[in-house]
């Protein structure tokens, strides 16, 4: 029963650290994502003050392609940020989670059982305990309760059994 309890201990610390990992591996993913989102964005923010500089200096060809550059920029990390909001951690995240409900609710199981036998035990002990209690204090009360009386009806069964077959 505590080899039970054990183990189911040991694959909650399993399922755990796999929820853990899991989480560790989205949050990295998701992370990256968005430092790479943050990296365009700078250069984006680069390129459109380099199209302000030129816009200023008037001259329309090098302006209108800055801009254009820098809305490619600034689009790409839009998109950037747009996966990385919506990255999720997946099914295994949801199949970890249900090896850990399985888990607590096997553990939670092995644990009533186990207070289950040592409640008959404590009973059990309790029982002895006023047993002896009782014939330390009635020694010949518990004698002709325990051995007297129960000897005494079996000869008297085996009497009435005899005259039966008689």
């Amino acid at each position: 029963m505590i080899d039970h309890l054990l183990r189911e201990i040991q694959v909650l610390r399993k399922v755990d650290f796999l929820i853990a990992k899991i989480w560790l591996d989205f949050a990295a993913r998701r992370f990256g994502l968005l430092a790479l989102a943050c990296l365009i964005a700078v250069f984006g923010l680069a390129m459109a003050n380099v199209a302000g500089l030129y816009a200023l200096q008037g001259s329309m060809g090098s302006v209108s392609a800055a801009a254009v550059v820098a809305l490619i920029d600034l689009g790409i990390a839009v998109v950037m940020l747009l996966i990385a909001k919506k990255s999720r951690p997946g099914p295994e995240l949801d199949v970890a989670f249900e090896l850990r409900k399985v888990a607590v609710d096997s553990l939670q199981a092995e644990a009533r059982d186990l207070m289950l036998t040592l409640d008959a035990i404590g009973r059990e002990v309790k029982d002895v305990k006023a047993n002896i209690a009782q014939l330390v204090q009635n020694p010949l009360d518990v004698a002709a309760q325990k051995l007297l009386i129960p000897a005494a009806l079996s000869v008297l069964r085996g009497v009435r059994a005899r005259k039966g077959h008689a």
